[in-house]
């Protein structure tokens, strides 16, 4: 069969099975929406950024890396609301280039984010709110995030928050990160883990 012949063939078929082709386009943004690589570099500086999704405990892990990726990442304050975080599952290499602030409740968390993003010495601070009981992060004020924010934009400091949900109104950025993990993944070593997070852009719900 000649290709003009085959491409009259390919267009009768698309017309006569329209929902056998919407398939395949679903399948395309699908591919198009697994998002990119993570790379610390995606959180810009001077503004307040926010996690949620699945794969959301990797961060931590993402950031610390292995010891031979030290010098490409950077090094950074763990705010950890829910006083959630293992050092043991880390080498001492690792856990060498963060500063670990264990809280106890929604409010130490926010008073020492507070302080440390106001310092003006500290680039990068990690706040990780997923450790704090669902009640007690959606009683958090609006008002709170926003002076976070203004502190963030007058020190030039990167804060990212990592949620269950989205929870900060004034994000600058909102992204999930998926890593598609089962039972399997156990015993895979976290390099390949990390290797599989996406960072995936969220939709802003609210005014920025």
């Amino acid at each position: 069969m000649s290709a003009p012949a085959i491409e009259d063939l390919r267009r009768q078929l698309r017309e006569k099975f329209p929902q056998a082709h919407a398939v395949s386009l679903i399948k395309q943004e699908e591919k198009a929406d697994e998002g990119q690589p993570f790379d610390p570099a995606f959180f810009p500086p001077g503004a307040i950024s926010e996690v949620i999704g699945s794969g959301v405990n990797m961060l931590v892990a993402g950031l610390l890396g292995e010891p031979e990726e030290i010098a490409a990442l950077p090094d950074f304050v763990l705010v950890d609301g829910g006083d959630c975080f293992d050092p043991a599952s880390f080498t001492q290499e690792a856990c060498s280039r963060l500063v670990w602030v264990r809280c106890s409740s929604a409010l130490e968390m926010l008073k020492a984010t507070d302080l440390l993003v106001r310092d003006a010495n500290i680039p990068f601070v990690l706040l990780d709110t997923c450790g704090i009981g669902r009640r007690e992060l959606s009683g958090i004020p609006a008002s709170a995030w926003w002076r976070l924010k203004l502190a963030a934009e007058a020190s030039s400091c990167r804060l990212v928050v990592m949620s269950p949900s989205a929870q900060v109104p004034c994000a600058s950025v909102r992204v999930s990160l998926n890593a598609k993990l089962a039972l399997e993944d156990f015993e895979v070593p976290r390099r390949e883990l990390i290797s599989r997070l996406r960072v995936v852009p969220e939709r802003m719900r609210r005014a920025t």
